[in-house]
């Protein structure tokens, strides 16, 4: 140390004129780039105590360095002129004029690094150890300036150097093969170059590792070149062909090789007892003469290890050759051996930059996109040698950024706040600190900034690093060597030793609020609306640990477990979001905890973060995070929220690149061969790519096999991967425990006046989720306690406010449950579950209530329809049909990937409703109580298969209507109202299945109970009264019908070409309609609709010789036990039902020709049907109640209330926007476009096209009138019809129909004609 101190004292070091420059003309021949680094200066000078240059004398006690660096410099010319091509002399001209200096910047250089200059100070005590009064060594650096600045054409010559750069290597392992002739007129030379390539790259050179000739050669390698090595080592100068030897055997060994044979000869050298003489101070393993200044002193043991190896100078040199040397350094042997004390400060080092410079152009010499301004950055290292003790502080005073020049102005986005007397941001790390129990501390302090958002300059901005060059740059992997992980103890003494025995690290990081401001139009000017969004104060602290490591033997393990974490606590306070308009004082209102101006209310967040500090336990997650937000409170005026609109709507987004405009490369897919090479002996990552295969590490890692070896069958490969996936352990690690919980979270909507008076609050409480991930699955639960939705603008009966929506749960339930389940196919347990699933999403919801009042969800309608502009909805409208056009044709594409065949489930989807209820009312009277239970579905997802399953069971629709004697509308007559299952299974009809008709692309199996209706006029024209008041909802279902047939037109356009098989078992108890007299009477109507059943089969057209032979889907459709009657509702005992019309059956089979697009030979719907016989008898009292029910039931429904009308007056209060009118005539009339395209495709090609033929018949009919004659029910009037049919045929432009009538009579039985007959 004394000696290197001695030569540093009399060192002084001057460089001078230093270039070094790159030049590229092949990357982009039409643009060359040169690229260089230039150095002026570079000085180390001894001086005085004044820091003056001087030459110091041998009594001096303390050393003084300058150090000076001039104009240090980075370039990057594009389009440059290149210089390789010129003499060595002008060559040495020209890069001399290059560097830059402070008298001279050469032209027509574009810097990246514009020229630096620093200097520094270095003052060295060599016997500061002793008095320990000052450091033993303090160094100053201070640089005044860094300017960095990049422009486009710069930045897209560094992205395409780096993608040529990436070709190079890629291209390494093959060059040596590469022919030198050109391209044209030498195909089979470069046919040859490629299979030559892939052969000995690849496949050649590791079949080549196992053969025992190889192993042989290089086991004979590696002892020659250990003993030349040793050899080596012994001798004082080497022998020329000793060192040829030692050459020609590393160029056939890898570096590990190498270095293990090196390491070898050095221990054999060592215990034989000779001296190491043959440049021993390159491979000595310390680390030099300067490594005292540094580190620790050298333990004793180290020492006396090392005396067996003799590399110091003493055996270099004899004693008279060190007295001299000695002499003329003036220096001494003698040293004081020293235990310094924890607190010395032995080493100082201090940088200070006072300004630096960042700048982002399009091209050089116009006005910067962003310029970046650091001012005062400084640095400062302290070492304690006693108590290997190191502390870094750094602190940053100001940091503005400013954008690009527009209106004159340059926009600034960000900006300190703090003063001059404190620093923007403040970093301290210390190792070993004072006063403190902590291994490790990091403090933090930061002062608010100001963020502006300027959309001219991001847009640029994001321009600016867009690219069409379509870079392709992949991460080059290189292999690395096994380690052996230690063995963790899993009791809990040793769980306690690793406690006892661990670092910790004390953190406390304090962020002060800083806030974002967005202005209207993206550019900030005092006249424009402002959107604040605070960030609040952040603070982040590690738990005191000085209980932590205090075990006891009377501790449990849970306990144990418990104290294996290092815990930090997260404080987020007073994040909140303001809207300001000009003239109001925003900054005093985010310093309230609520005012006008408040859009989010000031939130708290508290968590806590917890480290495990063993790291390889199951029963220990790695990382657990609990944590709390107690309220989230958002408060909207109808004003508010419709400027905040026109704030986002006014800002510009980034310009986004066309998918055409930037080419892209095809991905190369390299399959291997079926019996090319053993896929056991080939590592080469999981993609195989021959790119990945070439990063492989040295020859030397495959052996045991011989040339020409059989390669294992794949059942045998396949075999030992089963084997290995068995043998793996079972014990799987928990990544990170996550436990959040919203308390509440508020959403207040209201009416902007005179003041704001509240109109709905919405409020969810305990929105909550545990996320556990573990090494081999996912598993979330979130849950939700309560919701509520109230309306506040007017009362209830009871004085109170509207609940539109509520839950009736006990306290403390869940309303909602989500359960996600993610398990990884590579899991050792998911083969052997019997449900092997790998996501599965469960949704519980138990009950809620609706309230439907008309009139507040017209003032709610109202409200948002005034609060919501429209004006930029054309243009989302367009993008969004944009993306879906996108997506669909995605989508298209991926439907023709075949998929693999598994019976694993890739998503199973459990969704479970218990009941919702609707109360339909308005502010005079309840309407209706409408209860929906037991909704139930699924959905499961395989490769070859995709199931949907749904289930309601009960549906009950009440009238309230005091008056009425009739009570459930709509009720159920079974267990369920219907059951829906679907299975569809893509890709099962390809060209090898498609004449087997059993093969089908899905199946509907449908199932729908018997719904009882009780048909009340005055009932239905309330209900009908109540919808009527929203024309805006109907209007805007009206255009989304539009879409949906728009939509539908271009999706049987895809379906055109292809014969969609699906198989339907359709199961239909059709409604009971009950129609009373009125709504107080008993006597009433009653029609059974019977049942409806639906059935169809394929079958191949015969006779037809087509490559794909068409398909006829048959479709079987029988009604049966349809009938009209009279009964006497609630009559005790029960009363027979009097029939009216007797039992009918109708039967029905639908043919669909389903390749109507392309074979013209059948109609592509034919329906025929017959009817067999229709029987009416009508009695006195039926025709009695048939009049009442025309009178009385329909006739209550014809009276208006004036409430109802003045609920739809109300509704129309509002006057329609003529834009918002133009825009929906637009999509209605789109709407009716495509229902027209739709009727035109269907219509085919051809004109002489049968689209639709019908062929329907009613054998007999028969009507029967009866009155009593004789204390008896007789016939009276007989109408009498036979064969009454119909034949149909629609085509393209012309409908043809013919209609017959075989028999037809009208008896009267009352009298009788002359033959006694009717």
């Amino acid at each position: 140390e004394k000696l290197a101190t001695q030569i540093i004292k009399n060192l002084q070091i001057k460089i001078t004129s230093i270039h070094i420059r790159y030049e590229d003309a092949i990357t982009d021949a039409s643009s060359p780039i040169s690229v260089g680094v230039t150095l002026a200066e570079l000085s180390l000078q001894t001086a005085d105590e004044c820091w003056t240059p001087c030459i110091m004398s041998d009594n001096a006690k303390i050393i003084y360095k300058l150090v000076r660096l001039d104009c240090l410099s980075v370039y990057w010319n594009v389009n440059s002129l290149l210089c390789c091509q010129d003499s060595r002399e002008q060559i040495l001209v020209q890069l001399k004029g290059g560097i830059a200096s402070g008298a001279h910047e050469p032209k027509h250089y574009q810097y990246i690094f514009r020229p630096i200059s620093a200097s520094a100070k270095l003052r060295i005590n060599p016997s500061a150890e002793a008095v320990l009064n000052s450091p033993k060594i303090n160094l100053d650096m201070e640089v005044q300036s860094i300017d960095i600045e990049m422009t486009k054409p710069q930045y897209l010559s560094i992205i395409d150097l780096l993608e040529s750069v990436n070709y190079m290597v890629r291209n390494a392992p093959y060059r040596k093969y590469k022919p030198i002739v050109p391209l044209h007129t030498n195909a089979g030379t470069w046919w040859k170059y490629a299979v030559t390539g892939i052969l000995e790259v690849h496949l050649r050179r590791k079949y080549r590792m196992w053969s025992w000739d190889h192993i042989k050669r290089h086991r004979q390698n590696l002892k020659a070149y250990k003993v030349a090595y040793k050899n080596k080592l012994t001798q004082t100068k080497p022998s020329e062909e000793l060192l040829k030897q030692l050459q020609v055997l590393e160029n056939s060994l890898d570096i590990f090789n190498i270095t293990l044979a090196r390491q070898q000869a050095h221990v054999e050298v060592i215990r034989s007892g000779h001296k190491m003489l043959g440049k021993k101070g390159k491979e000595k393993q310390s680390g030099g003469w300067f490594s005292s200044f540094w580190g620790k002193k050298e333990s004793k043991k180290d020492e006396d290890e090392d005396k067996s190896v003799p590399e110091s100078i003493n055996d270099l040199l004899t004693t008279e050759e060190k007295t001299k040397l000695y002499t003329a350094i003036g220096y001494s042997e003698s040293s004081h051996n020293l235990v310094l004390p924890k607190e010395y400060v032995a080493h100082v080092i201090s940088f200070k930059l006072v300004t630096t410079s960042i700048t982002i152009r399009e091209e050089p010499n116009v006005p910067e996109i962003v310029n970046v301004q650091i001012i005062d950055l400084s640095t400062s290292v302290f070492q304690r040698p006693g108590a290997q003790g190191l502390k870094v502080e750094a602190r940053l005073h100001h940091w503005y950024v400013t954008g690009l020049k527009q209106q004159g102005t340059v926009p600034s986005l960000l900006a300190s706040l703090g003063g001059t007397e404190s620093s923007l941001l403040n970093v301290c790390f210390e190792m070993n600190p004072e006063g403190s129990n902590a291994d490790q501390l990091l403090n933090v302090q930061s002062q608010p900034v100001e963020l502006i958002y300027d959309a001219r300059t991001i847009n640029s901005l994001v321009e600016f690093f867009q690219t069409n060059r379509g870079l392709d740059l992949e991460q080059l992997t290189s292999a690395t060597l096994l380690k052996l992980e230690e063995f963790k103890e899993k009791t809990a003494t040793g769980l306690s030793y690793i406690i006892e025995t661990r670092k910790t690290f004390d953190i406390q990081i304090n962020f002060k609020p800083s806030y974002l401001v967005v202005p209207q139009t993206g550019f900030y000017n005092p006249t424009s609306n402002l959107l604040i969004l605070d960030f609040g104060s952040l603070q982040l602290n590690s738990i005191d640990h000085n209980d932590l490591k205090a075990t006891s033997p009377t501790l449990s393990l849970e306990e144990i477990l418990q104290r294996a974490y290092e815990k930090f606590v997260v404080e987020l306070r007073s994040v909140q979001l303001l809207f300001s308009e000009p003239g109001q004082d925003w900054k005093s209102a985010r310093k309230q905890h609520s005012s006008s101006q408040h859009i989010l209310q000031p939130l708290d967040v508290k968590m806590q973060l917890s480290r495990a500090i063993v790291e390889k336990d199951s029963r220990i997650p790695k990382f657990k995070v609990s944590g709390e937000l107690p309220l989230v409170h958002i408060k909207m005026s109808d004003q508010k929220l419709r400027s905040v609109c026109q704030l986002a709507d006014s800002i510009p987004l980034p310009p986004t690149l066309s998918s055409t405009s930037s080419p892209v490369r095809p991905k190369i897919v390299h399959v291997r061969p079926v019996e090319a090479f053993d896929p056991r002996l080939v590592v080469i990552g999981s993609s195989a790519s021959l790119e990945e295969s070439s990063s492989l590490g040295s020859e030397e890692e495959f052996s045991d096999a011989r040339e020409g070896a059989v390669v294992p069958s794949r059942a045998a490969v396949a075999d030992e991967a089963q084997q290995e996936d068995n043998e793996t352990p079972s014990e799987e690690l928990t990544d990170l425990q996550l436990k959040f919980e919203v308390k509440e979270v508020v959403i207040e909507l209201s009416r902007q006046g005179s003041q704001e008076k509240p109109l709905l609050v919405f409020s969810v409480s305990q929105l909550g989720t545990e996320v556990n991930m573990r090494t081999f699955d996912l598993t979330s639960i979130s849950y939700l306690k309560k919701i509520n939705c109230d309306y506040c603008e007017f009362p209830d009966d009871q004085n109170q406010k509207l609940h539109l929506i509520s839950c009736v749960d006990p306290i403390g339930s869940d309303l909602l449950k989500v359960e996600y389940i993610k398990i990884d196919k590579n899991s050792p347990h998911f083969k052997k579950n019997q449900d092997t699933t790998e996501q599965t999403l469960k949704v519980a919801v138990s009950s809620l209530n609706f309230l439907l009042h008309a009139k507040a969800l017209l003032s709610t309608i109202n409200f948002l329809t005034t609060a919501i502009p429209s004006g930029s909805t054309a243009s989302t409208e367009k993008d969004h049909e944009t993306k879906l056009l996108d997506q669909g044709q995605e989508k298209g594409d991926a439907a023709k990937k075949v998929l693999k065949s598994s019976k694993d489930v890739d998503f199973k989807l459990l969704a479970m409703m218990d009941a919702f209820n609707i109360t339909v009312c308005d502010e005079r009277r309840n309407i209706a109580d409408i209860r929906v239970q037991g909704l139930d579905a699924s959905i499961s997802v395989q490769s070859k298969e995709t199931q949907v399953f749904a289930r309601l069971r009960d549906i009950i629709v009440t009238d309230v209507d005091s008056k009425t004697r009739h009570k459930k509308a709509v009720s159920i007559v079974g267990n369920e109202v219907f059951s829906f299952n679907v299975t569809l299974y893509p890709n099962a009809i390809d060209d090898e299945n498609y004449a087997d008709m059993s093969k089908v692309d899905g199946k509907i199996t449908l199932r729908v109970g018997c719904i009882q209706i009780i048909y009340l006029q005055k009932f239905l024209m309330s209900l009908l009264n109540f919808f009527d008041n929203f024309q805006t909802a109907k209007e805007a279902l009206s255009a989304a019908t539009a879409q949906a047939a728009e939509k539908a037109a271009s999706s049987v356009k895809d379906f055109a070409q292809k014969s969609v098989r699906l198989a339907m078992d359709i199961n239909l108890k059709a409604p009971v309609i009950i129609i009373p007299e009125s709504s107080i009477s008993m006597n009433a109507l009653v029609a059974d609709l019977g049942l409806i059943t639906v059935q169809n089969r394929f079958t191949l057209i015969p006779g037809e010789q087509f490559s794909v032979p068409p398909v006829l889907d048959v479709m079987d459709v029988n009604l049966t036990q349809l009938k009209l009657s009279r009964t006497m509702l609630q009559t005790s005992p029960a009363q027979a039902d009097i029939e009216i019309l007797q039992p009918i059956n109708l039967q029905l089979i639908v043919q669909r020709n389903l390749a109507a697009g392309w074979y013209h030979n059948i109609p592509s719907v034919e329906i025929k049907g017959d009817l067999k016989t229709i029987n009416v008898v009508l009695s006195e009292e039926d025709l009695t109640v048939v009049m009442k029910v025309v009178e009385q039931n329909l006739g209550e429904g014809s009276k208006k209330t004036s409430s109802a009308k003045a609920l739809k007056d109300e509704g129309k209060q509002k006057d329609k926007d003529p834009n918002e009118t133009t825009k929906l005539e637009k999509i209605v009339g789109s709407g009716s476009s495509a229902a027209d395209q739709l009727k035109e495709m269907i219509k085919g090609g051809a004109a002489d096209v049968i689209n639709v033929q019908l062929n329907f018949e009613i054998k007999e009919v028969t009507v029967e009138l009866r009155k009593i004659m004789n204390k008896a029910k007789n016939p009276f009037l007989v109408f009498h019809v036979v064969q009454l049919g119909t034949e149909t045929k629609v085509r393209n432009h012309d409908l043809s129909a013919t209609a017959y009538l075989k028999k037809i009579g009208l008896n009267c039985c009352e009298f009788s004609d002359s033959n006694n007959k009717p």
